[in-house]
C-alpha cells in the first residue's frame, strides 16, 4: 500500500475513533493531493506526496 493508501486508512481510523482535529488534518492533505493529481493529470509518487506535505507544514508554519 502507498503512502495515499495509508493517509486514506489513517482517515478511516480518525473517524471511528471521533477525532475530529486529526479528520480535518487528514481531510486538508488528502484534497491538496487529489486536487495536484488533477492539475497534472497524473497520479503522484510517495515523494511527491511527500514534498506536498512538506510544503503545506511550510505554509502553516509561515502564516504564525
Amino acid at each position: 500500500m502507498g503512502l495515499k493508501g495509508q493517509i486514506k486508512e489513517e482517515m478511516k481510523t480518525a473517524m471511528k475513533s471521533g477525532d475530529r482535529d486529526r479528520l480535518k488534518v487528514i481531510r486538508l492533505i488528502l484534497a491538496a493531493i487529489n486536487q495536484i493529481e488533477i492539475d497534472s493529470r497524473t497520479i503522484l509518487e510517495d515523494n511527491d506526496i511527500i514534498k506536498t506535505i512538506n510544503k503545506m507544514v511550510k505554509q502553516r508554519r509561515d502564516s504564525i
